[in-house]
């Protein structure tokens, strides 16, 4: 059963999807990824057909931005066409966990898991991507690379059949803050990252799923790592409005691990 409070929780985010003009599966100016790039994208979806993006970072929980946890939730993972989903594996949503200091207002520890019904098959359609082992800030000037299903031009609002990929560049977080930018709307503290042109004259986000990864590669990093989920777009594709991700830094790492660990239940919400 889903509580009032609960309830109450479900109609905010709603609501703050709509103001932000989130369904949030954009990715702008991207080109098809390979098979099996995504391996490890979740494709999150509600009884309505809205979706999001997810990472799957174990057999059994998807991560993903708290603005993606609504009721009566599936995921698909190993889907590369939107369309065509005949070897994805389906599953329901038995638990969804909020982080318990999320703020809606101002985006502040944005960032949720999804526990699956049943665990996910591995193969070379399905993989899991491992959480970072170096949680160090990434300097303005990193390139990452963001995935989604979203739209690919900013009139079209119909999602791409093929898996979209696109590289974007880390921006300060005092450019991100300035008045020509969000001017603190949202405040973009130490733990979110601001990412898009690289000139920062274009945003790029709506180039990434809400809840999708942000996947970055840095001098203290020798390969790609999961470095933050998507969480926040003003619009799509709107001049200085860069995509604002989550950044997996420790204290996030450590409720993660946690939490998939934890039996105890923190923000649930029951399939009906």
């Amino acid at each position: 059963m889903i509580t009032m409070l609960q309830g109450v929780f479900i109609t905010s985010i709603i609501s703050a999807l709509a103001v932000q003009d989130c369904t949030c599966v954009k990715i702008i100016g991207g080109q098809d990824a390979k098979p099996g790039t995504g391996s490890y994208m979740a494709l999150i979806k509600d009884t309505a057909e809205n979706f999001c993006g997810g990472i799957l970072i174990d057999k059994l929980w998807v991560l993903t931005s708290a603005n993606c946890v609504v009721k009566q939730l599936s995921v698909s993972i190993g889907t590369h066409s939107f369309k065509d989903r005949k070897e994805a594996q389906t599953f329901e949503v038995v638990e969804a966990k909020v982080h318990n200091k999320y703020n809606i207002k101002t985006e502040w520890n944005n960032l949720a898991l999804l526990k699956l019904n049943t665990t996910a098959k591995l193969n070379k359609l399905v993989k899991t991507l491992s959480l970072p082992k170096s949680a160090k800030d990434i300097k303005p000037g990193t390139k990452c690379k963001v995935l989604g299903w979203g739209q690919t031009t900013p009139k079209d609002e119909d999602p791409s059949d093929i898996l979209q990929e696109t590289t974007v560049t880390i921006i300060d977080r005092k450019i991100c803050n300035s008045e020509g930018y969000y001017n603190k709307n949202p405040v973009v503290n130490d733990d979110m990252l601001c990412a898009g042109d690289e000139s920062g004259k274009q945003a790029k986000m709506c180039r990434g799923d809400i809840g999708g990864p942000l996947i970055c590669k840095s001098s203290s990093l020798k390969s790609k790592s999961l470095t933050g989920i998507a969480i926040f777009a003003k619009g799509c594709d709107v001049k200085k409005k860069p995509g604002i991700y989550t950044r997996l830094s420790n204290k996030y790492i450590q409720w993660i691990k946690k939490t998939i660990k934890s039996k105890t239940k923190n923000i649930s919400i029951e399939q009906k």
